[in-house]
């Protein structure tokens, strides 16, 4: 039965970047390499984001850079998402670690293409606490 749930599978990637405990430095780029993909298609690009209590702004914002290869197309994004919601409770699931999940944008690929992506972020503080992981999902639509 796993075998088959396995291979109905959207997702195409799925991975995640451990931050230090003392905190994400501003100029640590976090990367991913997605491998090539077997069929062309729209593909829905998502991020991951655990956050615990000592993440001091309401928000976060990241700069987030793909290639596509064998293009070599390059396309780099600002984002911003709301961690905090509007009654001051974290967003996403958890007790002391919060999962949120955010879409980025869709894709056009074509069976070949594979990507590097990525990310880093674009806060005032140098070292950003309170992020403990990073990861991105990419899921054919």
């Amino acid at each position: 039965m796993l075998a088959a749930t396995s291979c109905n599978s959207r997702k195409v990637y799925d991975h995640y970047e451990h931050l230090s405990v003392s905190g994400w430095d501003k100029n640590q780029r976090l990367e991913y390499d997605i491998p090539r993909v077997t069929s062309d298609g729209t593909y829905a690009l998502d991020l991951g984001l655990r956050t615990n209590s000592d993440y001091p702004y309401m928000r976060v914002t990241l700069v987030v850079e793909s290639t596509t290869f064998p293009a070599k197309k390059t396309t780099t994004q600002k984002l911003s998402f709301n961690l905090i919601d509007e009654r001051g409770k974290p967003r996403g699931n958890g007790v002391t670690l919060y999962q949120c999940n955010f879409h980025i944008n869709d894709l056009q690929l074509n069976a070949g293409d594979s990507m590097h992506i990525t990310v880093r972020h674009d806060m005032r503080r140098e070292i950003l606490p309170g992020i403990s992981d990073i990861g991105l999902t990419l899921t054919k639509n």
